[in-house]
């Protein structure tokens, strides 16, 4: 079996994510499931950078450390001690006959190179939804990668994934959605009893931060159906798209 860094290095390319990428809605779903930040950032990498990135025999691509966590807005010692977790993410998928299959869409890691270099091993599956994107077999959200890179906090960024899902529709639908606590506690992979809950520890602080770090934010509503009798009674989560370049380039001045 050869060397991964001697087999890229005959068609070197540098890695590089474009503004805008495409992501495959299932696969992030199951980073989100598997509560892993990092998973999520790298599947991005790996989506967003598909036309700079070079797989060998063995579906295994090297990155140059340095140049990868500074795409991932991270650092060496976040990478190592969370690579472990992302190798553990299941997926689950379809196949063309009707069956359901496994796959952990990162197989595995290793240093080389006096841990110069990372060299991640994808399943096949999982490169399909990388790499073969735009064949119309799965479900696909555009993003804007500086979004997403720019979040510290896992419930940020999945909920950076939900604005750009939402913002990805037709310029003749309204940029809003509304989603039932079950909804959003499967997207963001918790299991909250009380809207008020996913409030304090979901919408609050995803909202501060991506008010400081992203040029797209949101409003949001809880919808209380007890027509002002009673006590409230939530029943669904109103969120709006909100156009955030200004407010970002007064902060960063």
């Amino acid at each position: 079996m050869s060397s991964p860094y001697d087999v890229i290095k005959k068609e070197k390319k540098d890695i590089y994510l474009p503004r805008t990428v495409e992501l495959a809605n299932s696969l992030f779903q199951a980073f989100i499931k598997n509560n892993s930040l990092l998973g999520l950032k790298l599947a991005i990498v790996l989506s967003g950078a598909n036309k700079s990135i070079v797989f060998d025999e063995e579906n295994r691509v090297i990155f140059d450390i340095d140049n990868l966590i500074g795409m991932i807005n991270s650092t060496r010692k976040e990478l190592s001690s969370n690579l472990k977790k992302v190798t553990n993410v299941s997926f689950t998928y379809v196949n063309s006959e009707g069956g359901i299959g496994h796959t952990h869409p990162i197989h595995s890691y290793e240093y080389i190179k006096n841990n110069k270099f990372l060299v991640l091993e994808v399943s096949s599956r999982a490169k399909e939804l990388f790499i073969e994107l735009g064949k119309g077999k799965y479900s696909f959200s555009q993003a804007n990668a500086d979004n997403l890179m720019n979040l510290k906090h896992k419930h940020s960024l999945r909920m950076q994934l939900l604005l750009e899902q939402i913002n990805s529709f037709g310029d003749d639908v309204a940029k809003r959605k509304r989603y039932t606590l079950e909804e959003l506690n499967g997207f963001f992979g918790t299991n909250y009893k009380r809207y008020i809950d996913l409030k304090r520890k979901i919408l609050e602080p995803a909202k501060k931060e991506i008010d400081f770090s992203s040029s797209l934010t949101f409003d949001y509503e809880l919808i209380d159906k007890s027509n002002g009798t009673g006590r409230p009674k939530i029943s669904e989560v109103l969120i709006d798209i909100k156009d955030n370049e200004e407010n970002l380039f007064t902060q960063r001045r």
